[in-house]
């Protein structure tokens, strides 16, 4: 009998133990990951307005411009019905007692970072996981709308750093952890010599080692991402390099183009640290009135002494496509080479 209550004391302690540390662990972040919640009184909302365009200011054209993240204003009352969003933001300008987003704001901030911030030393202060995993919380508590753009300004690179480290974590955790191809990746990487991480959904247009091309779609809503390599160096300044992007449509799809509008062509090291031709742009169907963004990146490969060429696009007429765009920017980050 002693025996057989200590085993149900046993069960029971573990139980409650197992109960207080799922108390403790944090659950997800909720919502889209281009959208920030904005917590602040009406009479406030126009300056946030102005602060926050000055940090996120990132524009996609699709022609359409189209907004990396959308502004969705809440009161002051509606903040414990948000406050397990991904993305969200609390601000308030001086320190008007019968401003409800000032007293939301000293409940949040210890006295120091209020008094901190206050001053307008540091009036934006971003706390990483604070009520949810994998969120971010910005408290913009400034004495003038001045002081918050000037700060805005100066540390625009961090800010934006911030947000996008968690979109990737955010957007590569829900892509990739789950359900790969991984037969296919491993094809890519044993024939090819090269590889990219390939979400479950897509389906291979073209696979061929003569035309060295691999070209993988999704329907609903249209996304396309191609690889094309040649071996050696085949560009060498912005003529070459723009003269082989532009003919590279034409030539491997057939009935797509370029737009010259909007065309950018740039030099970036931030493809997996090596230093690449970036391209952002529209295409457009010779035959017909369709078109969207797309995104590029070409670059020289010496061990392999191979160059590479990876086109993604879109086709989601009226809707957004700014998301969709960034999942297959992730998907062409995920590029490797086998150097064995």
């Amino acid at each position: 009998m002693n025996k057989f209550l200590k085993l149900w004391r046993l069960i029971l302690l573990g139980y409650l133990i197992i109960f207080q540390f799922s108390c403790m662990v944090k659950r997800e972040a909720l919502g889209s990951d281009d959208e920030i919640i904005v917590v602040s009184a009406m009479e406030d909302k126009v300056h946030l307005q102005s602060i926050l365009s000055t940090i996120f200011n990132d524009t996609l054209f699709t022609p359409e411009p189209e907004p990396y993240y959308k502004l969705i204003f809440v009161l002051p009352e509606d903040y414990r019905r948000i406050k397990n969003s991904t993305q969200i933001v609390i601000g308030a300008l001086g320190q008007d007692p019968s401003n409800p987003a000032v007293d939301l704001i000293k409940n949040i901030l210890s006295v120091q970072q209020y008094q901190n911030s206050i001053s307008g030393n540091k009036p934006i202060i971003i706390s990483k996981d604070p009520f949810a995993r994998n969120q971010l919380l910005m408290v913009i508590n400034t004495p003038n709308v001045e002081k918050a753009i000037e700060f805005a300004i100066k540390n625009n690179k961090n800010i934006n750093s911030q947000y996008s480290m968690l979109f990737k974590k955010r957007q590569e955790r829900y892509m990739f952890n789950s359900a790969r191809q991984k037969e296919l990746e491993k094809h890519l990487i044993e024939d090819y010599g090269w590889s990219i991480k390939i979400p479950w959904g897509y389906e291979v247009i073209i696979d061929s080692s003569e035309q060295q091309l691999f070209w993988i779609g999704r329907e609903m809503p249209f996304r396309w991402l191609a690889v094309h390599w040649r071996d050696g160096a085949i560009v060498d300044n912005y003529e070459s390099a723009r003269d082989f992007i532009m003919d590279f449509p034409l030539e491997y799809f057939k009935n797509i183009q370029y737009s010259e509008n909007y065309f950018e062509l740039n030099t970036t090291n931030q493809f997996n640290q090596r230093l690449a031709w970036e391209v952002n742009g529209l295409w457009e169907s010779v035959d017909d009135a369709q078109g969207g963004p797309f995104l590029a990146y070409l670059f020289y490969d010496g061990i392999t002494d191979r160059t590479y060429y990876i086109h993604a696009m879109i086709f989601h007429p009226g809707n957004n496509k700014v998301i969709l765009l960034q999942q297959l920017d992730l998907i062409a980050k995920s590029f490797i080479i086998n150097n064995k």
